[in-house]
């Protein structure tokens, strides 16, 4: 029993891995035994989760993992820079696609949940989160009784529910894109930390910059949003972009910048697909926007907000996805200055009893960059869950400098609160 991998999907099966990671910290002493139970019965309930990938001649499929090769709960206690090592441990080809980790400390407990992306976008990994503490809290209770097994199938790829198109129309997009793509070229900020000394710990490759507001911070900016008329992603757009601008030297400054948001098709090609599903069912809509230095947020963040949703509403995600191996060989049309992952506002997983969860995070995870390239994307997820809003920006110590992520955060964080003390009935 295996499923071939489709075109949409075979973009993370690449020699460099990535991963959605959900992070729970908790208050009140996990059960390590429930936990693993929990993790154990979630893994029963899809055959993505107990997967691997293989290639096979020329093709790559999921097949299933034999009963002791299923993963199992990892615990360890989380000493100074345990959360790191668990970033820097890649999902390998042909093993288990998904893990959790459980990082028990003294008054809070770490617990780390990460799913291959050839099996999940940001929504279904949500959900799987959010499920394991489900079923934590029905083997607490008591309430829980396993399934009876039943056949399972793989969910049908992405390139399943589109629409069909000719190539006349695939050719059409594509000469649009590299219309949409001439003049001024494309800035991305500087890997200032490539080829520096002393070299970076192997270890310390793969991290991430966090930047979260208070309750009232969000509010303010939930609330300056609403007042002006552009989307918060919008907003938080145009913060990023200028912290991009400022972020880069001063020779670039005639250049442009690019944009590439991930879309979620779920919705508006397959609305009977449960977010559980555990398949990616994500494209991308890319912009090119004018940014200069000093831009005004609320007409750059609308200008973005309406650019993208007029590129969804034309089906440019769906098209990015269906003209990819048109699109592939034009290597101006790749070039990015963000990459932007939208997660939105969304309820956090429910607490267990005699357990409190404090802090939720969840951002995608690459195995390795290429500080070789010289300059690259800021990678940016913005959420607001338990009602506070964060960003989080995961980056290689190899390309960027501890410096150069402290200052898009300042940035990007003055900016914000500066939208936030703007708003009506603030308080300056």
């Amino acid at each position: 029993m295996r499923r071939r991998i489709a075109r949409s999907e075979r973009m993370y099966v690449s020699e460099i891995r990535t991963q959605a990671l959900q992070i729970c910290v908790v208050r009140g002493g996990v059960d390590a035994g429930i936990l693993d139970a929990a993790f154990t019965a979630v893994l029963a309930e899809a055959p993505g989760l107990r997967s691997r990938l293989e290639k096979d001649g020329d093709d790559y499929y999921l097949s299933l993992l034999e009963p002791s090769e299923l993963p199992r709960l990892h615990v360890r206690r989380n000493e100074p820079g345990a959360r790191l090592e668990e970033y820097n441990k890649p999902l390998h080809l042909g093993g288990p696609l998904a893990r959790a980790v459980l990082l028990t400390g003294t008054d809070e407990d770490v617990v780390m949940f990460g799913v291959d992306h050839a099996i999940s976008d940001g929504r279904s990994a949500t959900a799987f989160c959010n499920r394991i503490w489900q079923r934590y809290i029905d083997i607490q209770s008591g309430g829980y009784s396993a399934p009876k097994p039943q056949q399972q199938q793989w969910p049908a790829p992405l390139e399943d529910w589109l629409p069909p198109r000719s190539d006349a129309e695939l050719d059409a997009y594509v000469q649009e894109r590299l219309e949409r793509a001439e003049g001024a070229p494309v800035a991305s900020l500087p890997f200032r930390a490539a080829g520096s000394l002393p070299p970076v710990p192997a270890e310390s490759l793969m991290t991430s910059r966090r930047l979260r507001l208070t309750e009232s911070q969000t509010t303010g900016l939930l609330a300056f949003a609403k007042h002006t008329g552009v989307s918060v992603n919008g907003l938080v757009a145009a913060a990023l972009l200028a912290a991009v601008r400022a972020g880069l030297p001063e020779e670039l400054a005639d250049h442009r910048l690019s944009s590439f948001c991930t879309v979620d098709l779920r919705n508006q090609f397959a609305p009977g697909l449960g977010h559980e599903a555990m398949v990616p069912m994500v494209s991308w809509y890319r912009d090119l926007l004018h940014v200069p230095a000093g831009a005004d947020l609320v007409k750059l963040g609308h200008l973005f907000s309406t650019e993208l949703r007029a590129g969804i509403e034309r089906g440019d995600a769906a098209m990015e996805m269906q003209a990819l191996d048109r699109l592939l060989p034009h290597p101006q049309l790749w070039p990015t200055s963000l990459v932007l992952t939208n997660v939105g506002r969304i309820d956090g997983p429910p607490s267990p009893k005699g357990l409190k969860i404090v802090d939720m995070t969840k951002f995608p995870l690459s195995s390795r960059w290429d500080p070789e390239r010289g300059a690259g994307p800021l990678l940016a997820s913005p959420a607001t869950i338990y009602g506070r809003f964060s960003i989080e920006m995961p980056y290689s110590t190899q390309c960027f400098t501890t410096a150069q992520m402290d200052s898009i955060h300042d940035h990007v964080r003055d900016s914000l609160l500066a939208c936030a003390d703007r708003a009506p009935g603030s308080r300056r």
